[in-house]
């Protein structure tokens, strides 16, 4: 297994390096080694869990465009998925596994650190993905789900996991989620309100300019609550 996955980043690496030309080549080949070193140990600890969870579905698409879905998983479907009868939800999902009773597991896949807090659901507004996508597992294949999950599967992310189980906490979460958001499209009214020090590592800072947080301090609160509400759910 190892030599055969070697080879395989050795074949694709060199399809992206004639591609690409590189103009460091220490640099390339020094990150094409972490990348097989993450990829290595991403594996073990896959096989690790195979008898418990087991993969079965691969960039599973939905609502995607043709053109998009050619190397998608072969149950995806070209119509987007309506969740909690309202929202039609369009995407495609890294991973889905099942275990031994049936029920399965949603994985998106992650190359950064993990900043997400342990035992969120939607961390306010912030963690759509693992809830929805949750959902629309349940919705496609009529079985149950277990949770949506965040796998940070590289060195960088250490390798950790953030789950969120689907029950009716994480259910009524995304509903209220959904509720502001329509509320907010039928007003009109998308206001740009950052949380504070969010403007410190956002690379559209350009676009906006430095003072942001003035503006923000001058619109009226009121007008704020739903986000302020949105941002209080866990």
């Amino acid at each position: 297994m190892p030599k055969q996955n070697d080879s395989t980043v050795a074949r694709v690496a060199a399809e992206y390096r004639e591609r690409l030309a590189p103009a460091i080549a220490r640099v390339w080949e020094d990150a094409i080694d972490a990348i097989r070193l993450d990829l290595r140990e991403w594996l073990r600890r896959l096989a690790a869990e195979v008898q418990q969870w087991t993969p079965s579905h691969f960039e599973l698409a939905f609502g995607l465009p043709e053109h998009l879905r050619r190397e998608a998983d072969p149950a995806s479907v070209s119509e987007p998925v309506k969740v909690l009868g309202r929202a039609l939800l369009r995407g495609s999902i890294d991973l889905i596994e099942h275990e031994p009773h049936g029920s399965l597991r949603v994985t998106d896949h992650k190359t950064g650190k993990s900043r997400v807090p342990e035992n969120t659901v939607v961390w306010g507004g912030r963690a759509l993905q693992p809830v929805l996508y949750a959902l629309v597992t349940e919705a496609l294949f009529r079985k149950p789900v277990a949770s949506g999950r965040l796998y940070y599967c590289t060195t960088d992310g250490e390798f950790t996991e953030r789950v969120f189980p689907l029950d009716d906490g994480s259910r009524a979460n995304a509903q209220t989620v959904l509720d502001i958001i329509d509320r907010a499209i039928e007003q009109g009214f998308l206001p740009a309100v950052p949380l504070r020090d969010a403007c410190d590592t956002c690379d559209y800072r350009i676009v906006c300019g430095p003072h942001e947080n003035v503006r923000v301090s001058r619109k009226r609160s009121e007008r704020l609550a739903d986000l302020t509400a949105l941002r209080a759910l866990p």
